[in-house]
Formats: structure tokens, sequence, C-alpha cells
């Protein structure tokens, strides 16, 4: 398993924080599958 370090906007941070636990709660590990969710939509919109 990968591990990666990531810088973002606070707002930013603030409104994805807020939106996954709106949807998944606020269970261990929810932000790490929304953002492995999220990777994995942008890796498939942005095939040429």
């Amino acid at each position: 398993m990968g591990k990666m370090n990531i810088v973002l906007d606070d707002k930013i941070e603030e409104r994805f924080r807020a939106e996954v636990f709106k949807r998944k709660g606020m269970k261990k590990g929810n932000i790490s599958e929304a953002l492995e969710d999220a990777i994995d939509v942008w890796i498939k919109d942005n095939k040429k």
C-alpha cells in the first residue's frame, strides 16, 4: 500500500472532510477511502 503526503488549500480540505463525514460518517479510514475514489475518478476522466 502506497503512502502520499499532500498539501491542500484549507478551504478545499474543510469542504472535502465535511462532505466525507456527511456521506460516510466519522469512521476511521473514510477519508482515505474517499480520496482513493476521487483519484480513481480523476484517472478515469483524464485518460486519453
